[in-house]
């Protein structure tokens, strides 16, 4: 599996890139890898076994809040960026603290649809 992409330092407020996820990843994962699919739109990591924890899909502006806000269970105050993120079924801890760690690092945060 390809090694975790080292890029720029990351800005607050802005889509998580592949070293956002991938330095998010090694905090808890360090023989995790981080696999792009269709040149880099979609971006999975697993675990040292190869277990999927998180997949990542391709960041789009919030064009109207008032949807956005619709979507989710607990929208935050305003919208920038939409990222969606699929957890695997089963035990979604890890998944959801990688989620977690990934908005942290790029000034997001993770809401659950509804």
């Amino acid at each position: 599996m390809p090694e975790v992409q080292q890029l720029g330092e990351e800005s607050l407020g802005c889509a998580p890139t592949a070293h956002a996820i991938g330095v998010a990843a090694a905090q808890d994962h360090p023989l995790g890898s981080l696999i792009d699919y269709h040149d880099g739109l979609i971006r999975q990591v697993v675990d040292g076994d190869g277990r999927a924890l998180l997949s990542v899909y391709p960041s789009r502006p919030v064009l109207d809040p008032t949807q956005a806000t619709q979507c989710v269970a607990d929208p935050p105050s305003s919208f920038a960026l939409w990222t969606d993120l699929a957890i695997p079924y089963g035990d979604p801890t890890d998944g959801r603290a990688l989620a977690e760690a990934i908005a942290a690092a790029v000034g997001g945060v993770v809401t659950d649809r509804i």
